[in-house]
């Protein structure tokens, strides 16, 4: 009898060891999550931090790049009509507001920049003010959110039509690019204080 008594409390004891051993494996695995866990979230971070980075790097060169662009001499037809081309002076009787819409651009980027305009400006969104250059499809040209839109009649005159979102710059009667800002998704409030300063700029 007293053998199985030393058997039955070694037997709790080996058990409340490897009860405790358990909950401290587990309470360690937790620790070893958490710790996993942190070092993810720094890690994501840092990459988001490093693509927003490298995003405003290729904005600053595209806007160097393009900033005063000649286009004068540039020949342009409006809404779907090819067999009527101008020359892009007869646009700028003054300077003109230019909203660029690169091909195959998503839908909600356009409605972010439609709808800044509409609450800025909208006294003269949908007058001559504001010229939409889009290289689209010839059927939608006609009524593009509610505008005829401007087509390049050689696109190589035109070399922002490689710019992969949307834009914005100033056209005056130098015919060039001025006041170029490309719309940056890690920094959407940027667009709208753009357009309040082209408004104080352009329509006073």
């Amino acid at each position: 009898m007293k053998i199985k008594r030393i058997m039955v409390v070694c037997l709790i004891v080996c058990l409340a060891g490897l009860d405790g051993w358990l909950l401290y494996s587990n309470w360690r695995n937790k620790i070893a999550v958490n710790i996993l866990n942190e070092e993810l979230k720094k890690t994501a971070t840092l990459y988001q931090v490093e693509y927003l980075y490298k995003v405003s790097k290729e904005l600053s060169k595209l806007r160097l790049q393009y900033e005063h662009y000649p286009l004068n001499n540039c020949k342009i037809y409006i809404g779907s009509d090819t067999s009527k081309i101008v020359s892009v002076e007869t646009l700028v009787n003054k300077p003109k507001l230019i909203f660029g819409l690169p091909k195959d651009i998503c839908p909600p980027c356009i409605d972010f920049v439609i709808e800044q305009l509409k609450e800025i400006m909208p006294d003269h969104l949908y007058n001559d003010d504001v010229i939409f250059v889009a290289d689209i499809e010839r059927r939608l040209k006609d009524n593009y959110y509610n505008k005829q839109v401007v087509s390049f009649h050689n696109k190589n005159d035109f070399p922002l039509y490689k710019i992969g979102v949307p834009y914005l710059f100033v056209l005056d009667d130098n015919m060039v690019v001025k006041m170029l800002f490309i719309t940056d998704k890690g920094n959407p409030e940027l667009t709208a204080e753009y357009i309040k300063n082209i408004k104080r700029f352009l329509f006073k």
